[in-house]
């Protein structure tokens, strides 16, 4: 006759050889796992094929520390994790700490965040979070590159008075933006536009670049050359003979212009050739800079820069 024990296994053995045989097979009881510690913390509430805790369901996670604390919420590989900002959401880090995005796993602040996919980007553009398949800047910091008040100097931010965030990405959202800015202090594009820093024509009237290259008007938002008088009156014309203006730069367009350029008395260098002064017969522009960026050896010693 066949004995039944309490726990529903049966045998006709001796109930001393079924119970060594329970112990070696995992015939136990199945929510043995529930009083476990790691059942309340981690979510490893049921028993797997070979007798050990685990997470079975989100269900498991659902009432476990993991989940309220941490957003780990759902089941995955046997373990739980934030896999939704749902999860995240509701979770105490997201209302203490502002983790409230899922991402690989776990919750976090996307504002404070760079993802390995987005570092190239990140640097150059402060597009720094992955979402939707696409790397984007979600915050300030990522446009400063920094959690400080001053923002990188390699920043967007930084460079470009790119400091607010607007659909993803960093734009010049004031003045303010650009105000601190290296495209404001050296090219006078201090005023933000659609996105951008401009210059404006009072700006660029009162900046090197007016009084150093003869960019006193604006073309596009920049700093540029529009009148041969602004030329003139600059200080590259009397050193370097770029006296006459051609889309938006002062240029050297004819040998009177070298003439009467310091440079021609000094250097000899009186004849205009593509823009800019050389030696009478011997062609001595190989750069490829506009005609004002090239001879600036002259004008470093002066500005500077």
């Amino acid at each position: 006759m066949s004995k039944r024990l309490a726990t529903g296994c049966s045998s006709s053995a001796p109930s001393w050889l079924l119970l060594l045989s329970l112990l070696v097979s995992g015939c136990e009881n199945p929510d043995r796992c529930k009083s476990k510690p790691d059942c309340q913390k981690l979510g490893k509430c049921s028993v797997d094929e070979r007798g050990a805790c685990t997470v079975a369901s989100s269900s498991d996670c659902e009432a476990s520390e993991a989940c309220k604390l941490h957003g780990k919420c759902s089941a995955k590989g046997g373990e739980c994790v934030a896999a939704s900002d749902a999860d995240c959401q509701k979770s105490a880090d997201c209302k203490q700490t502002g983790a409230c995005s899922a991402y690989q796993g776990s919750c976090q602040d996307p504002g404070k965040t760079v993802h390995a996919e987005c570092t190239k980007s990140c640097a150059s553009d402060g597009l720094c979070v992955m979402q939707g398949g696409t790397c984007v800047a979600v915050s300030k910091r990522h446009c400063s590159g920094t959690f400080e008040d001053t923002p990188e100097p390699e920043s967007p931010c930084g460079r470009l008075g790119h400091c607010s965030v607007e659909q993803g990405r960093c734009v010049a959202g004031s003045d303010a933006d650009c105000s601190q800015a290296a495209i404001c202090k050296a090219q006078a594009q201090c005023t933000a536009s659609s996105g951008r820093c401009v210059a404006n024509e009072e700006a660029c009237k009162n900046s090197q670049a007016c009084a150093k290259d003869g960019k006193c008007g604006v073309i596009d938002g920049v700093c540029a050359a529009v009148s041969s008088k602004d030329c003139r009156e600059a200080l590259r014309c009397k050193l370097e003979g770029t006296c006459s203006v051609k889309d938006g730069a002062c240029v050297a367009a004819s040998s009177a212009d070298c003439q009467r350029s310091s440079n021609c008395k000094t250097v000899n260098h009186c004849t205009a050739q593509d823009g800019v002064c050389v030696s009478s017969g011997k062609r001595e522009r190989q750069s490829s800079e506009p005609p004002d960026k090239v001879g600036s050896t002259t004008i470093k010693s002066l500005f500077g820069n």
